[in-house]
Order: C-alpha cells, then structure tokens, then sequence
C-alpha cells in the first residue's frame, strides 16, 4: 500500500516486553517507508519498565540499581521524545504509524491531536481533562493522566501516547517523570473509583481513531503481520 491509500491495520499485541514490540514497531515503519505496509496502530501493554525519550537522563531515576532490581523494572533509552516515564501493565500504549502528508498536519500539530484523541476518549468516561502548555500530555486536574511522545522519520509517525487505565502508580515515585520533580500522576480507575475493562477502553479508543484520521482500520495479529512482513506484500 502507498501514502495515500486510506485502509489501515489494528494490531493488538497484548501484554509485551517494550523491546520486542518496538522491534515489530520499527519493522512496520520499514515497511511503511517502503510503501510496503498501510497504515498501522499499535496496541500494547508492557511488564514494568522505564524509558527514557531523547531528551531525558538516568538522573531523573531516584531509586538504586538494587532498588530497581528488587521491584523487577526493566530501564531502557528510546527514540521517542521527551524525558522519564514508567509503563506497565494496566497502561494502554498506542503507537499510530501514519504519514503525515495523509492526515495533513506536521509534528508538533499531530501531537497536539494525539492529546485530543486522549481527551476524546477519557470524556466517553465522564472524565473531563486538559493540556498543559510545554507539558505533553493530559492533566486531571494537575495530575498527569495520559502522555504523548511522538518519533517522526520522513514524515512518518512511531511511537505515540499512553493512558494509565488500571496501572499500578507506586513506581512513578521512584523517578521524576517526565524529568519534573513530584509530578502527580493519576489513572482511570483512580479518577473513576474503580476498574476499567481494557477492551471498552479499546473499543472507544478504535472509533475515536477512525474519526479522527479517517482511517477504516481491519484487526490483524501478529503472526498475520510477521507473515506479511516477510512476504513483503500486504
């Protein structure tokens, strides 16, 4: 498939180590690069890790390396931007492999919609929030609830954004996210008092996307896009 071809795929990986997804990440955006794959959103969750963007530093970890050990989380450096986060199960991290030229928008305005996408969806739950000037994201009040880190090669999009649904918030204390000191970092089922099936989030997630970037997208799995990988037909 080319630039403009408007199909896309819905890739769902379940619960993945971050390195091995973003291996597949990076494929696709070969593919991608090579008019050899459509458009692809990327759905995972991760077992407990901190990476850290472009522009952030291992000093923003406040635990030990025995510390980190002892609560089993894995440390890694991205190619995304911006700084710290922590990702582990619970957190919903969606990874859009569009073309901008598609979708009409540069960098900076595609990120700035990616944060209205996180705020579409988190209004279908009765949860109203905002963004904050030089802060990607979005805010709960002054919690940070959802964050956006985007990669652009060639005007092509990785990477994206996350949104703490059922996650486990103690690790953030163990760094400043997002290189801010004592940053509050909230969730879904924190804000709503309970928990939140993953698949509804999903579910609403896929029509927001759809509308959004106009992009009809059809489920596949990753033995479906292993194979076509390897083909290099789509």
């Amino acid at each position: 498939m080319g630039r403009g071809d408007q199909n896309g795929y819905w890739l769902d990986l379940g619960l993945i180590p971050y390195g091995p997804a973003f291996v597949i990440q990076e494929r696709i955006l070969e593919g991608r690069m090579g008019n050899r794959f459509p458009a692809t959103v990327i759905l995972q969750e991760n077992p407990p890790v901190f990476t850290i963007g472009r522009t952030g530093s291992r000093s923003n970890i406040l635990a030990s390396a025995d510390e980190l050990k002892r609560s089993g989380i894995e440390v890694l450096e991205v190619n995304r931007g911006g700084d710290i986060t922590y990702h582990g199960p619970g957190q919903l991290i969606v990874s859009p492999l569009l073309y901008l030229g598609n979708i009409d928008l540069n960098a900076n305005q595609y990120l700035h919609r990616l944060e209205d996408v996180l705020i579409n969806l988190l209004s279908t739950f009765g949860v109203h929030t905002h963004k904050k000037e030089d802060y990607p994201g979005v805010w709960w009040n002054q919690a940070k609830v959802g964050g956006v880190g985007i990669a652009v090669k060639h005007g092509y999009t990785f990477h994206g954004f996350s949104l703490n649904v059922n996650l486990d918030l103690a690790p953030f204390t163990l760094i400043n996210p997002c290189g801010v000191s004592r940053m509050p970092v909230t969730s879904l089922h924190q804000i709503l008092e309970s928990e939140i099936p993953m698949k509804e989030v999903k579910e609403k997630l896929y029509e927001i996307l759809m509308e959004t970037f106009s992009l009809p997208m059809m489920d596949v799995s990753r033995k479906e896009v292993e194979e076509i990988l390897v083909s290099g037909c789509t």
